[in-house]
C-alpha cells in the first residue's frame, strides 16, 4: 500500500519571493569590521537587564545616537579590565 503524496503546486505566473526594491541597501552579514571577535552568551539577572535598557534609553535620548546592549557591555568590560589590570602583558 502506497501512501498518498500531497504536492503543493504554485500557480503559473506567481512568484513567492518578495519583490526586490533597488532603493533598499543590502544588509551586511558576517562579523563587524575591526579586530577579530567572537560571540559569547551571558546570563544576567532581569533587574540588571532592565537597568541596562533604561540606561540605553537615557543615552539615546541624551545623545541622539543609537546604542545597543552589546556595545555597552563590551565597553564596560573593557573599562573594568583596564581598571583591574594585574600588570600582565596581553598575549
Amino acid at each position: 500500500m502506497m501512501a498518498d503524496r500531497q504536492h503543493t503546486q504554485q500557480a503559473k505566473g506567481q512568484d513567492r519571493r518578495q519583490p526586490h526594491n533597488d532603493s533598499t541597501p543590502p544588509k551586511t552579514v558576517g562579523r563587524p569590521p575591526g579586530a577579530p571577535s567572537t560571540i559569547i552568551n551571558l546570563r544576567i539577572p532581569l533587574d540588571l537587564l532592565h537597568r541596562l535598557n533604561r540606561y540605553l534609553d537615557q543615552l539615546e535620548g541624551h545623545t541622539g545616537l543609537k546604542a545597543n546592549r552589546g556595545m555597552i557591555a563590551r565597553r564596560a568590560l573593557e573599562l573594568f579590565l583596564e581598571t583591574h589590570a594585574t600588570g600582565e602583558s596581553e598575549p
